[in-house]
Parts: structure tokens; C-alpha cells; sequence
């Protein structure tokens, strides 16, 4: 839920913003964590991501699909779906199949739309995706899915049974399950088993 109380930027967060709309303006997508914190002369990614995360708080941000998005004057708070929470999911290395835990948890109706009896979230357990905007302990909203395309960020079971979160590619015959954080490795598969693709991503302040 979107601080309406407090829209004030610091000196930083103001540069911080101008930076991201200036490259949007000239590629037309939003720079990654560490792109934008090469642009800002901020070496420490932790310290570019608190950065975003106050933008989000005070309106100026939002993320669509795991996407970070300029946004203009908040908007009124959305009516609520309830959907089943499952997890965790690991947003590092894979591991077995998450947990049924019975819970559920409040998203917003137009992040769901039409979709909301396919559609249920995860709870993240890692890091592997923080240059998506997707940080340990957030919540993704997921549409269950056999398929995906290239360029999703996907919850996939790999050949062991584990799963992961992890961005689909394919190149060149290949497929890929590829992190966004350079710290961690491509994960390549053999037969692609795509359990849902992230339509969103919910974070408790």
C-alpha cells in the first residue's frame, strides 16, 4: 500500500528517480539494480535497491509482472482477490518441490483480472532475482501455466523434482534458467516443466 502521507524526496531519492526516467526515456525499459547503480556512481547495489524501495513506498514506482514501472500520483487502493499461498520458492539455488501450508493472501484485482481461480503466490526465498526487483521474502503472484515464452520469469521443476524461480531463455536450441543476479549460474534443462509465470509481485514494507 502506496505512503500517501509522506510523497517528500530526499536529495538522493530525487536523483535516483531523474536517473530512472532518463533512462527509460532512452531505452525504453527500466535499468536492472546494478545498470541503474552504474549510472548513479553507487557501487553498492543494497544500497541502490533501499533506494527503490523508498521510491515504491512514496508512489513513484510500482512493478507490474516483476517489471519496475514509473508511475504517476498514487492510485485509490484496488479491491482485493484472496488466493492460496503456497511456498516458499527458492530465488537462489533449486530445491524440493515448496510447501502446501493452507494459507492464503489478499492481491489486487487488477493485478488478477479474469485469472483468479489459475492463479496463486509463492513466497521467495533468496536472492538470485534482485535485479528484477524480486527480493528474498517477497510474494510472487503466479498464473499457472504449462508453457511460457522466452523472457518470463517462470517457477519451473527441474529434472531432480526441485524447483526455481528463474527468468526462461532459449538460444540457440538451448533452454535456460537464468538468474538476475550475476552471482549465481544459468541453469540449463533438457525438458522444460513450467509450473506458473510470474504476473506480479507483492512486498510487505
Amino acid at each position: 500500500m502506496v505512503n500517501k502521507s509522506s510523497r517528500e524526496l530526499t536529495s538522493r531519492q530525487r536523483r535516483v528517480l531523474q536517473a530512472l526516467e532518463a533512462f527509460v526515456l532512452s531505452h525504453g525499459y527500466a535499468p536492472t539494480i546494478r545498470r541503474l547503480g552504474e549510472e548513479l556512481g553507487i557501487p553498492s547495489p543494497s544500497a541502490v535497491f533501499k533506494h527503490v524501495q523508498s521510491l515504491e513506498r512514496k508512489g513513484y514506482l510500482l512493478r507490474q509482472a516483476g517489471e519496475l514501472r514509473l508511475a504517476g500520483p498514487a492510485a485509490p487502493q484496488a479491491s482485493q482477490v484472496r488466493v492460496p499461498l503456497l511456498g516458499p520458492v527458492p530465488a537462489g539455488w533449486p530445491r524440493e518441490v515448496f510447501d502446501l501450508p493452507g494459507e492464503s493472501v489478499d492481491v489486487p484485482d487488477w493485478m488478477v483480472g479474469r485469472r483468479a481461480a489459475n492463479v496463486f503466490c509463492l513466497r521467495v526465498e533468496g536472492k538470485s532475482m534482485i535485479d528484477a526487483f524480486i527480493d528474498d521474502g517477497d510474494r510472487v503472484v503466479i498464473e499457472r501455466t504449462a508453457g511460457a515464452n522466452s523472457g518470463e520469469m517462470v517457477v519451473a521443476r527441474l529434472d531432480d523434482g526441485s524447483v526455481t524461480l528463474k527468468r526462461l531463455r532459449r538460444e540457440d536450441g538451448r533452454i535456460l534458467l537464468v538468474p538476475e543476479n550475476p552471482e549465481f549460474a544459468a541453469i540449463e534443462v533438457k525438458e522444460l516443466r513450467v509450473l506458473g509465470r510470474v504476473i506480479g509481485v507483492l512486498r510487505k514494507y
